[in-house]
């Protein structure tokens, strides 16, 4: 159905707008906080959960610190980040069973009636990797999910400009 509520583009938050320059020129006002475009959550580290798998933790460990720097993790975050590494984790087990076995035998399977297919390790390996793939680009873990946002923060003006002037006397500054 067109025009429906999904279709089109997925909003952008806020604090990724923000960082992003404000690229629409949105009002500043539906920027800081209309529950339209996204609430900011206050930026905390996750706690690793209990449950994930040893080399998850691992991979948690490995990545937290670089996700704090860059800014791109809160605690609403954990689930998404566990579903990452845990996904990392059964990818790595996967891979290691392929590796495993001697030739051609971790990749190609034969069926009973003679036929060749992708082995099932690497079967679940490759669905591992897909949903690795999904969570990590949340947190801009590839090269592509980075290239479409500017993770530093927004650099101040060295000059005041008399369009800044008057946004801050309309929208206050902050």
């Amino acid at each position: 159905m067109a025009g429906n509520s999904n279709s089109g583009r997925r909003r952008t938050p806020s604090a990724l707008h923000l960082i992003n320059g404000n690229p629409s020129k949105l009002p500043a006002a539906q920027l800081k906080g209309g529950a339209k475009n996204g609430a900011v959550p206050p930026a905390a580290l996750p706690e690793c959960p209990t449950f994930l798998t040893a080399p998850a933790k691992a991979e948690w460990k490995r990545i937290i610190g670089d996700l704090a720097l860059m800014g791109n993790v809160a605690r609403v975050d954990r689930a998404e980040l566990a579903v990452y590494c845990q996904a990392f984790a059964d990818w790595k087990f996967f891979r290691e069973k392929i590796k495993a076995a001697q030739g051609d035998a971790g990749y190609i399977e034969t069926t009973p009636s003679g036929y060749k297919q992708i082995s099932s390790w690497m079967q679940n390996a490759n669905r591992a990797e897909e949903r690795m793939h999904k969570a990590g680009a949340s947190f801009g873990m590839n090269p592509s999910a980075r290239a479409t946002h500017d993770w530093r923060a927004p650099q101040g003006e060295l000059f005041p400009t008399e369009e800044r002037d008057a946004a801050d006397r309309f929208f206050g500054a902050n």
